[in-house]
């Protein structure tokens, strides 16, 4: 595109085109497009359009679009984002231009507001959520609101719930825009729909995903201490939220460290070092499975045939156990369980383990049986231990994602390598005691 001529002509075609485009699909292009062209396309996007396409930019390519834009392009950018997105925007670019942007482009009347959403706690509700919202007292009346509405400079996605506060700017609830506009008869209240849940701008932002998902919020409301509405998490942030919590949780489930960007521009070297965290503590705890089996090597001496079974007894126990940690989790996140329900979850899955146990020694004693021939006594022995192992990491993948609740760390992290590491160790320990008793060794 670079390489052709911009006639007049051809560039009415191309803002024709460009501002029909969804923004996220514009943020794609800028991301691969030559720096000429980029200039081209700022200058003729809407710029509202433009501070939309913004915010779904890369750090990087935020910092590329800055550098590009003049003085008064700036400004008005900064004028049209939102204040949890020009926060968000601060985060995220080098230090030099956010200087730039809080001395010269930022109003003082946003800068006080700016300041203090600055000042929340990293991946806290208040950093990301937004304090554009529109809330009524009410005592106001349906035909009041509407007007107030209709000032309103709020983006249309941010009216189509009206918060409703009591003469103290207490929450109530809120009203759908749409029962103002039908029922201008009745009072703000009798139109009102309570509020289920609500959450302090210091809570964890995971803390926003789990109750939209539980009470099917569209909007989360953020109030303080009073109870007074401070703020708001909108839809499309929610849905971040929950990507975001997801991408952690599957890094922490498969044990490796989050990645800042995409595969394919994260490089080789920072991706191997997020890797190998993990598995050189699993290359250490393994030292005292070495440990174990080098305490039992008399045994396994007088009955080499219990070695062939030792990896199918450690696999059965791992995977057993991150069947128990992945369900419980999924139960933590969505608050059908608890700390509470901790001697619970114990009997629940003490129970699925004796179940599934059984099946799979019934299997496992005719595989020993038909397949390997086995002598009944080490038949036995492989089989009780299956058992035990099966009913132990069950217990013990319900109850360590419980435990990691309790100490304020992610349960995630009770479903990947250390589950089955801590599961293989005392596998071990299981059957070599069950063979020294059901062997007479």
């Amino acid at each position: 595109m670079s390489e052709k001529n911009y006639n007049v002509e051809r560039l009415a075609k191309i803002k024709e085109t460009i501002n029909k485009m969804d923004p996220v699909d514009i943020a794609d292009k800028l991301e691969i497009l030559p720096e000429k062209d980029v200039a081209i396309w700022i200058k003729l996007l809407n710029k509202d359009l433009l501070a939309d396409t913004f915010t779904e930019l890369r750090p990087e390519n935020k910092a590329r679009i800055v550098n590009i834009l003049s003085e008064s392009s700036i400004k008005d950018l900064v004028r049209d984002l939102d204040e949890d997105e020009l926060v968000d925007t601060l985060q995220e670019l080098p230090a030099n231009i956010t200087k730039k942007l809080m001395d010269f482009h930022i109003d003082k009347d946003r800068r006080k507001v700016v300041n203090e959403l600055l000042g929340y706690p990293k991946e806290s509700v208040g950093s990301i959520m937004t304090v554009n919202f529109l809330s009524v007292k009410e005592n106001l009346t349906p035909k009041q609101a509407l007007d107030k509405i209709m000032a309103s400079q709020l983006d249309a996605e941010k009216l189509e719930q009206i918060w409703i506060t009591n003469q103290s700017l207490v929450l109530l609830g809120f009203v759908y825009i749409a029962d103002i506009i039908r029922y201008q008869d009745k009072s703000l209240n009798e139109l009102l729909t309570s509020i289920s849940a609500t959450v302090s701008p210091y809570e964890d932002q995971e803390v926003v995903a789990k109750l939209s998902y539980k009470y099917d919020l569209g909007e989360v409301p953020v109030v303080d201490s009073e109870n007074r509405l401070i703020g708001i998490v909108p839809a499309e942030d929610v849905i971040d939220v929950a990507h975001d919590e997801f991408q952690e949780d599957i890094s922490n489930i498969t044990g490796i460290s989050d990645q800042s960007e995409s595969y394919l521009n994260e490089s080789s070297f920072k991706i191997a070092k997020a890797r190998t965290t993990w598995l050189i503590i699993c290359l250490l705890t393994a030292t005292m499975t070495g440990f174990i089996i080098h305490r039992y090597e008399n045994l396994l001496a007088s009955a080499v045939v219990l070695t062939a079974y030792i990896p199918m007894l450690m696999d059965s126990g791992g995977n057993a156990g991150s069947q128990a940690s992945t369900t419980v989790i999924t139960s933590l996140y969505s608050g059908e369980i608890g700390i509470k329900d901790f001697f619970k979850v114990i009997i629940k899955e003490a129970s699925i383990g004796i179940i599934t146990g059984l099946i799979l020694v019934i299997v496992n004693f005719l595989r020993l049986m038909i397949m390997d021939r086995a002598a009944i006594a080490v038949n036995l022995t492989v089989s009780l231990t299956l058992l035990l192992t099966i009913i132990f990491s069950k217990v013990m993948g319900g109850i360590l994602p419980i435990i990691a609740e309790k100490c304020k760390i992610d349960p995630t992290v009770m479903a990947g390598p250390l589950i089955t590491t801590i599961v293989d160790t005392l596998v071990l320990l299981i059957y070599f005691e069950v063979a020294s008793l059901m062997l007479g060794l």
